[in-house]
């Protein structure tokens, strides 16, 4: 066998559908044809220009004809192969050979879904992961279920769920790094760069993430002060009456004092930006052991926990949106979702969940517990 002419299986012209473009030139080569009105390109030669193989052709050719019946006589007749008709065919016996939809079949398991997206603002991801981590695969009326079966299952209408219930964050893919710029003089002791290395691996509970949110930049209104501690993502958020040193330093002094001698034991660093919120920071580590660093100038991703911690945030309070709209409930019911939503990155353990495998006083998690809820009202 010549190695030009063999009819072998090639890897490259294996497993690829014919589509619209494809059938157009299969038709267009077809009705090519010489004075006796013999086909000029053979099957092969198609097949050879449209890289498949050259059964695909003959196949195509022959499952996708047209066949017109003529009532008075009951004969048939074969119509010329049509693009258009060949692709609505195949489109339509593609739609035939999908499966039940499982989300159809396992009514429970979609009624669970269906909550969790639309009353809790679970991702698809995090109720995969949840169900799988608490072998809810297993009970009656569960199966099995991948991430993008649920996305498909809303895009198709088989859930009650729309695509606008999901929560998803949006990517800038415009958006330009900036170069790290040098910390002022007064915070150079104080650089990320001197952080240990076990803070940067996460290695040991009570480093937090610092930073604040606020509603809009125009005038003098109420913010949000936000902590992430970096192992367990457990969140903290506490209202300021204005983005300012002051209110984040007496902040930082209830704590202390809610906290007493345990404070040290829960907040043992905090890395934050160089927001004027935070230029008296000396005062917010005075009389503690705890450490506080400093990320780089316009290097908020040296602090990313927190900053993914603040997106999720911002799907309850909008930018441009009014904090003082916002009641000390709403502020700690928002954290109590954020702290029982599971994470991938915690093997779909909820923060909470994560916090108290970390900290083994009773006594500490109680208080840890409550202080949002305190602090928020003092």
């Amino acid at each position: 066998m010549s190695k030009t002419n063999n009819t072998l299986k090639l890897k490259e012209n294996q497993y690829r559908h014919l589509n619209e473009d494809d059938r157009c030139k299969i038709q267009a080569l077809i009705e090519q044809k010489d004075e006796n009105g013999k086909r000029l390109f053979n099957n092969t030669y198609i097949a050879n220009y449209l890289g498949v193989h050259r059964s695909t052709i003959s196949r195509e050719i022959r499952k996708r004809r047209q066949h017109k019946m003529y009532i008075r006589t009951g004969k048939t007749k074969t119509l010329p192969y049509s693009a258009s008709y060949a692709q609505k065919d195949a489109h339509f016996k593609r739609g035939l050979s999908k499966g039940e939809y499982k989300l159809r079949k396992y009514k429970k398991m979609a009624e669970f879904i269906e909550n969790k997206i639309k009353i809790d603002k679970w991702a698809p991801d995090a109720i995969v992961g949840y169900m799988e981590s608490h072998n809810m695969f297993n009970q009656d009326g569960f199966d099995k279920i991948t991430v993008p079966t649920i996305y498909n299952a809303i895009r198709y209408n088989i859930i009650k769920v729309k695509l606008e219930d999901t929560r998803r964050m949006k990517e800038n893919p415009d958006y330009k790094y900036k170069e790290k710029a040098d910390l002022p003089a007064s915070k150079v002791e104080y650089s990320i760069d001197k952080r240990p290395e076990s803070i940067d691996k996460r290695l040991y509970f009570g480093h937090f993430e610092l930073d604040t949110v606020i509603g809009t930049n125009k005038g003098k209104h109420e913010c949000l002060m936000t902590l992430t501690e970096r192992k367990t993502r457990f969140e903290i958020i506490f209202k300021l009456k204005g983005k300012t040193s002051d209110e984040v330093v007496d902040k930082f002094n209830k704590l202390k004092e809610y906290l007493k001698r345990n404070y040290d034991k829960v907040f043992k660093s905090i890395t934050t930006d160089n927001g004027s919120e935070f230029s008296d920071f000396l005062s917010i580590i005075e009389n503690t052991k705890t450490k506080i660093y400093f990320c780089h100038p316009y290097c908020s991703g040296e602090k990313g926990t927190n900053e993914k911690n603040n997106g999720m945030i911002r799907y309850f309070i909008p930018k441009k949106t009014l904090i003082e709209n916002y009641s000390n409930k709403q502020i700690n019911d928002i954290a109590e979702w954020m702290n029982n939503y599971p994470r991938k990155i915690l093997n779909y353990k909820t923060p909470l969940e994560a916090l108290i495998e970390e900290l083994n006083d009773k006594t500490i998690i109680n208080k840890f517990l409550n202080l949002q809820e305190k602090l928020n009202t003092i």
